[in-house]
């Protein structure tokens, strides 16, 4: 490929490379479409997301690596499409809807504000299945699903402990403080009040955290772009001068 073939194909890679990045598959409209219709003629039912094969996650990033590569060309150039192909790959996972992290991070998000709902429900005099029924209905995936879940199991008469037994690890808090108050028979809206304070300085711990690594993340290209060039204008100079001195 000569040059000026190189200059004209960049255009078209990149655009090719963006067009894919924002592409979305064609299921993805159909499907919500159809749960919008769901959700006006009827119960809105469980949210199912399939994650995104993999491979295809891999063109795309590989697509705009390659696209970044020619545009800048060289060494320089192989060196951005690396960076590119690997920083589109992790976005594209976390863009993902069926991503297990993703799923962890709306529970805990959706936590603290369902054991407020159900502190108020059960003060009211509701009982834990109709409690867990109406918060899940109130509630979004895929906390409300899971919710609704076990109210369905306390509605077929299981044993509390076995009504949470298959619910995500990140509510297990909340299924051991109704299941002991249950069996103690004390109040619960103390405990699920606390364990939403709880939850909420879990998530600033774990924003503060996350605060700090972007800023080390952000000060690591300042340090790739100085250190350069201070090798080059302070510390080359200053080894070539002290040889020159010794081998001159």
């Amino acid at each position: 490929m000569t040059v000026s073939t190189a200059s004209e194909a960049w255009p078209a890679l990149l655009a090719l490379a963006v067009a894919l990045l924002v592409w979305s598959p064609g299921d993805v409209l159909p499907g919500r479409r159809a749960r919008a219709l769901g959700r006006a003629e009827g119960p809105a039912a469980p949210a199912m997301h399939a994650p995104a094969p993999v491979w295809r996650n891999a063109a795309l990033a590989g697509a705009a690596g390659l696209a970044v590569g020619v545009l800048i060309g060289g060494v320089v150039g192989a060196g951005a499409a690396l960076g590119v192909t690997f920083g589109a790959a992790r976005l594209l996972r976390s863009r993902d809807p069926g991503d297990e992290r993703a799923v962890r991070g709306a529970l805990l998000a959706d936590l603290p504000g369902a054991c407020d709902l159900l502190a108020v429900c059960l003060g009211a005099g509701m009982p834990v299945g109709g409690a867990l029924a109406a918060v899940g209905a109130a509630t979004g995936a895929p906390l409300g699903p899971a919710l609704r879940a076990v109210a369905t199991l306390y509605r077929l008469g299981a044993e509390p402990r076995r009504a949470w037994v298959d619910v995500p690890g990140e509510l297990s808090g909340l299924g051991r403080v109704l299941v002991r108050a249950g069996e103690s028979g004390s109040s619960v809206v103390p405990a699920l009040r606390a364990l939403a304070a709880d939850s909420r300085a879990s998530a600033r711990a774990a924003a503060g955290a996350a605060v700090q690594r972007a800023g080390v993340w952000v000060l690591a290209p300042l340090g790739a772009c100085f250190l350069p060039a201070f090798v080059c204008l302070g510390v080359v100079p200053l080894v070539l001068g002290i040889a020159g001195d010794v081998f001159g």
